[in-house]
């Protein structure tokens, strides 16, 4: 997947609170947008080539200093796209908390820096664990329900989910 592409992917996952603003359910439409931008050959699946090169370049745009590790404050300053909707919400404590809570399980050594490694082991157990039927590919459906950070951010804006 290009740089582009996934500059695009992104951008619409920025832009999309704004266009979903009015919409009852906003963390689930932006994790059916991100699980778009994943399934980049629109299958209506995502196969683990596709998440990890997905997960190759997240890695990359959340480097900001371009060191090969993701620092604390990259990981908190990086928006999943949920941000105006958690403060729409005034859920903005409960997702920093998700955030928190996620970055704790990628920074596997608990250094404070999430590296290459720990993110493709983490972003490995993230796609077996959404994979309810071990079939190795992600559908819609075990990727919204399943992936543990859209599962974590969208229970942070709806705790009613």
């Amino acid at each position: 997947m290009s740089k582009k592409i996934i500059s695009l992917s992104l951008g619409v996952l920025l832009a999309a609170p704004t266009i979903l603003a009015a919409d009852e359910n906003e963390g689930r439409r932006l994790a059916e947008l991100a699980f778009a931008s994943v399934d980049s050959a629109e299958r209506g699946f995502i196969d683990m080539g596709e998440f990890t090169t997905f997960g190759t370049d997240v890695f990359a745009s959340m480097d900001g200093d371009e060191s090969g590790k993701i620092s604390f404050d990259e990981y908190m300053g990086w928006d999943y796209g949920m941000v105006s909707v958690a403060e729409e919400r005034d859920r903005m404590d409960a997702y920093v908390t998700a955030l928190r809570v996620v970055f704790a399980f990628r920074d596997r050594d608990g250094d404070g820096e999430i590296n290459k490694t720990e993110h493709r082991q983490s972003m490995n157990f993230d796609f077996q664990r959404a994979d309810l039927n071990g079939d190795a590919v992600l559908t819609e459906r075990e990727f919204l329900n399943g992936f543990p950070v859209m599962v974590a951010l969208r229970a942070a804006l709806d705790p009613d989910l």
